[in-house]
């Protein structure tokens, strides 16, 4: 392991996020591998290739995809050639299984595995501009190298061990984007919605540790940042699906992280526990009236 960075990292997964990152990795000078399903996209025959020579390896797929990609890592893996595999997805799949939790089960034991949170907005990061994250590792020696390499890419990164708190952190954030677009959708103003932000964050850290990790990681850049870098502009897509459920736009064909672990949590835990999670699962699945956002501002003092 080279302290001075990674003579190669491998990116699996060159959309928008994916594309960004390898971009600003590759301007400072480290040779980025890309595999996509799309060809056009990708500069190596197969994720064969990116295991066999890639020492840390980014998975910038949706999270319904990273199990399908941590199967293939693993069929290609040898015990003689460790890997770091970081997961930059911020939802969950079925029955509310995190990131963490699905490297950590698909990965071979001798992986170590990490998990990216953070105010990471890909248009911004292909502008060229600073972004701020929290990298989780499950073997911290990696961090050193890799925050000096992304550093010198303008991608400034904290160090954690939780990696169970960033993954929820991540994916929580994007439920509670969708409330923060509803209340734009509503023009309810920006009283209302700095005072919805503090219940998110509230709830957040409720949910965060009654689901297992530390609460403290929602007051960081992985939670408190990435909330409001997700609420205070358009390129947040659960932001948008917020605003639209509110102004009547409303397809029920969309995807989205924040919609996966919305769902997932209400089989998890008790949503009526949580009152603004409740009613952006009224709204966003039930036909629930949006402009019941209002009616939190009277029910919690």
């Amino acid at each position: 392991m080279q302290q001075t960075g990674y003579s190669q990292i491998g990116i699996i997964g060159a959309g928008a996020f994916g594309s960004a990152i390898g971009q600003s990795l590759t301007r400072a000078k480290t040779q980025v591998l890309f595999y996509d399903k799309d060809p056009t996209r990708t500069t190596t025959g197969s994720i064969e290739d990116i295991v066999k020579t890639c020492e840390v390896i980014l998975l910038c797929v949706p999270s319904w995809e990273v199990e399908y990609v941590a199967n293939e890592i693993h069929k290609h893996a040898h015990p003689s050639n460790p890997s770091l595999v970081i997961a930059t997805s911020k939802g969950v799949v079925k029955g509310f299984v995190t990131m963490d939790q699905l490297l950590a089960s698909h990965l071979p034991k001798h992986f170590a595995i990490g998990v990216l949170g953070g105010a990471m907005i890909a248009e911004e990061i292909t502008q060229q501009r600073p972004a701020n994250g929290v990298l989780a590792l499950s073997e911290m020696s990696y961090f050193e190298p890799l925050r000096s390499q992304l550093a010198q890419a303008k991608l400034f990164m904290q160090p954690a061990s939780d990696t169970k708190g960033v993954a929820l952190c991540s994916a929580l954030k994007n439920v509670y984007t969708i409330a923060l677009g509803m209340s734009d959708g509503l023009r309810l103003g920006l009283n209302a919605k700095g005072w919805l932000a503090v219940e998110a964050l509230t709830e957040m850290r409720r949910l965060v540790s009654q689901l297992g990790g530390d609460r403290y990681i929602v007051d960081t850049i992985a939670g408190l940042g990435d909330l409001m870098s997700s609420s205070f502009g358009s390129d947040s897509f659960n932001y948008r699906i917020g605003k639209s459920l509110s102004e009547g736009i409303v397809n029920e064909h969309v995807k989205s992280e924040g919609l996966v672990t919305l769902s997932e949590l209400s089989h998890k835990i008790k949503l009526t526990d949580y009152p603004l999670a409740r009613v952006i699962e009224q709204a966003t699945f039930h036909y629930g009236k949006p402009q019941k956002l209002a009616e939190l501002f009277s029910i919690i003092a």
